[in-house]
């Protein structure tokens, strides 16, 4: 065994999450070591998406010349400080995966992060002070605190009968000559299951898709795990009968028979009725799950949602493991379905909110914050400017803020936080605090036929994301503002591009300036702070 070595912080994995969350702590000085157990950064991307197109858009020209506000339209680049980005590599609107290997190793080795490759984790012991790491080279790390950032590798196998006679996402032939004339079941109904199905119905005799539940798109839900239309071209040739199927069907059993693999299914919108079908193919696409470290019987972490992921706080620590935290995918435990946290351009932004908590916790340095005048126009502008240009505001709607602290005369303006995590704090106690989101409102029926409200003083009932400020006092809610949402999430007076046209009809404040409306939106708010502020 090697001499131990010490740093206050170990990262696991140097996938997109290790790598962002080491330039954080690059950034801070804080002493770290990334431990990767395959020879490059990125290694998942080697392998996934297996037909190699990405679904994260890759937005080039925006109009922006601002690297934050660039960030909005483009989901793939990490955070950084000189303006380093993946469009640097192909302006391919849904790039390849290949391309993006290439920019995470550069990324690493761009601002020098402390990566130490083929390092696969074979133990991580609790001790009194922290962590004890060791690996298959015989390194043995100790540290203060565990960030494990190794997301989910793992296919996510269903528990049905037969499953061992079907093949994986993983490891199936994405060779379309391989299913020539055969009948193919997927299971599953999301982003993998169609990305497998449209690169095989053009040969395939019949392609069927079966999950107990109905599709879900992420145009209706806002969340990005659900079906992308840029994968949902087989659901026309399913309804204009193009011999493609979408089944609701719960999979009974599947059975190995001389005439393919026989399966047993049982509908779930007809009444209990079942069906026999056979087929030469099944590939299940059902997922994937996080694949636990292997921790010692003492400390083993708690899992959630069926236990595919880690349990975590509020603070992406472990529920049962102090010190232990999470980062990347994985994270999408604390807003399963509901945000962007299982993708990168949202859990970037989760990985800078963890940099400045590690930060807090384990240094001198408090979480950084901006002082601004005591006057309701330098707090309004300032909130104009973050909900036009925020990034994390935009990708993680409610579930990460700015935050407003008041006290005796100063106001101390907080960047992307965790609204959680404000909740769960001392920054509840304050007796006078602001939390700025941005958030979409409900809709019902068609979310293309949307009856919008054209009154800016009744933006409560917007449908699009748009800017909500909460006032609170010692964590009760007092009161809150909704700005009215704007075509290109853009509320400052003439500084968007091309100095747009707007969501709302310029009729109803009776001015044809398309500036005039930002204005009124801008005073609507000015308004509303000098009340509440009171300066």
């Amino acid at each position: 065994m090697k001499t131990n070595r010490y740093y206050p912080i170990v990262i696991i994995g140097a996938g997109p999450a290790g790598l962002q969350l080491a330039f954080f702590l690059e950034k801070y000085n804080i002493p770290y070591v990334v431990l990767e157990a395959n020879d490059t950064a990125g290694s998942f991307y080697n392998t996934y998406p297996r037909h190699r197109k990405c679904i994260s858009i890759n937005k080039v020209y925006t109009g922006y010349e601002d690297p934050q506000t660039k960030l909005r339209y483009d989901w793939n680049s990490l955070i950084c400080d000189d303006g380093f980005s993946f469009s640097e590599y192909t302006t391919d609107y849904f790039p390849n995966a290949d391309d993006y290997v290439q920019y995470l190793g550069d990324y690493a080795s761009r601002y020098q992060l402390n990566i130490l490759y083929k390092h696969q984790v074979t133990s991580i012991k609790r001790t009194s002070s922290g962590f004890s790491i060791c690996s298959n080279n015989k390194h043995s790390i100790d540290c203060s605190a565990l960030v494990v950032a190794s997301g989910v590798q793992s296919t996510y196998m269903p528990d049905i009968p037969g499953i061992e006679y079907t093949e994986s996402y993983s490891d199936c032939s994405i060779e379309p000559k391989d299913f020539i004339g055969k009948r193919v079941l997927v299971i599953g109904k999301g982003n993998a299951a169609f990305e497998t199905a449209n690169h095989l119905c053009g040969v395939t005799r019949v392609t069927h898709l079966c999950s107990p539940s109905p599709i879900k798109m992420a145009w209706t839900t806002h969340f990005f795990g659900h079906l992308r239309a840029v994968n949902n071209e087989l659901l026309d040739t399913y309804i204009l009968k193009g011999q493609n199927s979408i089944l609701d069907a719960d999979i009974n059993k599947i059975e190995k028979t001389e005439e393919g693999l026989q399966v047993t299914i049982t509908f779930s919108h007809a009444e209990g009725q079942q069906a026999v079908m056979v087929y030469d193919s099944v590939i299940y696409c059902t997922g994937f799950r996080w694949v636990e470290l292997p921790f010692d019987k003492n400390s083993v972490p708690e899992r959630s949602h069926n236990n595919r992921l880690p349990a975590m706080t509020s603070a992406w620590e472990s529920t049962n493991v102090k010190n232990l935290y999470y980062a990347g995918t994985i994270t999408q435990s604390r807003d399963f379905h509901k945000t962007m946290s299982n993708v990168i351009h949202g859990f970037r932004f989760n990985t800078k909110v963890l940099s400045h908590l590690l930060l807090d916790k384990y240094t001198e340095e408090n979480w950084p914050y901006v002082t601004l005048p005591m006057n309701s126009h330098a707090v309004c502008n300032k909130i104009i400017d973050r909900v036009s240009s925020s990034p994390a505001l935009m990708h993680q709607p409610g579930f990460l803020g700015d935050l407003i602290v008041v006290d005796k005369r100063i106001v101390k303006y907080y960047e992307d936080m965790s609204v959680d995590h404000i909740t769960n704090s001392s920054f509840s106690t304050n007796a006078h605090y602001y939390v700025i989101t941005m958030e979409y409102g409900e809709a019902n029926g068609n979310i293309f036929a949307v009856d919008r409200e054209p009154d800016p003083t009744k933006a409560l009932n917007d449908f699009y994301l748009h800017p909500r400020i909460q006032r609170f006092n010692h964590g009760k809610q007092l009161h809150q503002y909704h700005m009215s949402e704007h075509l290109e999430n853009d509320w400052r007076v003439g500084k968007h591009p091309g100095k747009s046209a707007l969501i709302k009809s310029l009729d109803y404040i009776g001015n044809d300036n398309p500036e005039k409306f930002d204005d009124y939106n801008r005073s609507l708010l000015l308004d509303y702070l000098e009340k509440s502020l009171g300066f």
